[in-house]
């Protein structure tokens, strides 16, 4: 009979240990199955599953339902972190040194002009006349220099500037009902330093700068335009329609710089350098007591609208070319 309590009393206790392990591990949630992470990407979920997939840092958590920490690098880019203390407004200002620079060889074409065209009107070549200056304030970002015609055939104003996305030069010309054709295009030519017949130790500049009709483009009429830059005073502007595959010139605008010439180099002007362009200044602007040398009504009313910017700009490139 104590054989048979014992063997009882054995059982009882196998029994009992069997139904706590059960009880232990029928939990709906197992205490020691890997967690999920998951991290909101602009508000979708993307579901990492075990932990081991990515190597993340996260931070702890006191409660399963706390979100996990995610840290985030500021983007870089060429190589430099962008800083909340920034200026915004440097891509623009190195956009417009840029397309100034490019301008600089055509502003040989600031000033007053007299035009005669090759073509024949009622048995007389046409007269017209052209202002070329500087503009610097309609597009703060993209100078130009534009044009104004008197009684042109042709074109009543124009406006010529740099595309630094494509690098290459847009014309615009606007005719007297108002009709507008953009061009665009490079030198075919390009700027040349020669001597002067008058004088050889002034030195001229000479290009061909080519142009095609991109808007509107179906338009066969004055197709192509060509600067055609002979010296210090004289232009010729080139007219071409499109023939098939080939372009024909259909006119030939003569140009001749009136009175005195606004270049007589592209560099060196001393105290005479344009405080906005860097070409040759031709009359004067005064700020706080001091005089500054403008080379076009256009740059003096740049001038006169801020003159502590251009001044600024002068000097620092004073400065910069000193150094060199």
């Amino acid at each position: 009979m104590y054989s048979r309590l014992l063997c009882t009393v054995c059982l009882m206790i196998v029994s009992l240990t069997f139904s706590v392990g059960c009880s232990s591990g029928s939990s709906d949630q197992p205490q020691n199955a890997p967690e999920e992470v998951s991290v909101d990407l602009g508000g979708g979920g993307v579901d990492l599953g075990d932990a081991g997939a990515l190597d993340m840092e996260a931070a702890p958590r006191e409660s399963k339902t706390e979100k996990p920490v995610r840290r985030f690098q500021p983007l870089t880019l060429n190589g430099n972190q962008s800083t909340a203390g920034s200026s915004a407004g440097a891509p623009e200002e190195q956009k417009f040194d840029n397309v100034l620079e490019a301008l600089k060889p055509l502003q040989i074409m600031l000033g007053d002009w007299g035009g005669t065209t090759f073509k024949k009107f009622d048995g007389f070549s046409a007269v017209e006349t052209l202002d070329w200056v500087w503009d610097l304030q309609t597009n703060p970002a993209q100078p130009a220099l534009v044009m104004k015609a008197d009684k042109s055939r042709y074109y009543n104003t124009g406006r010529l500037t740099y595309l630094t996305d494509k690098q290459k030069y847009q014309l615009t010309l606007t005719d007297k009902d108002g009709q507008k054709k953009v061009y665009e295009g490079e030198f075919s030519v390009p700027v040349q330093k020669i001597p002067g017949d008058d004088d050889p130790n002034v030195m001229h500049s000479t290009y061909k700068l080519s142009l095609s009709l991109v808007e509107p483009a179906d338009e066969k009429k004055h197709a192509q335009i060509i600067f055609n830059q002979q010296n210090n005073d004289r232009y010729m502007f080139e007219l071409y329609d499109l023939r098939g595959d080939s372009v024909a010139r259909v006119d030939t605008i003569n140009t001749r710089r009136k009175g005195t010439s606004f270049a007589k180099s592209d560099s060196d002007y001393g105290s005479k350098t344009c405080v906005i362009s860097g070409g040759l200044g031709t009359s004067q602007v005064s700020f706080q007591g001091k005089s500054y040398w403008v080379c076009c009504s256009g740059c003096r009313k740049a001038f006169e609208a801020n003159p502590e910017k251009w001044i600024a700009k002068y000097e620092a490139n004073k400065k910069k070319t000193d150094t060199q």
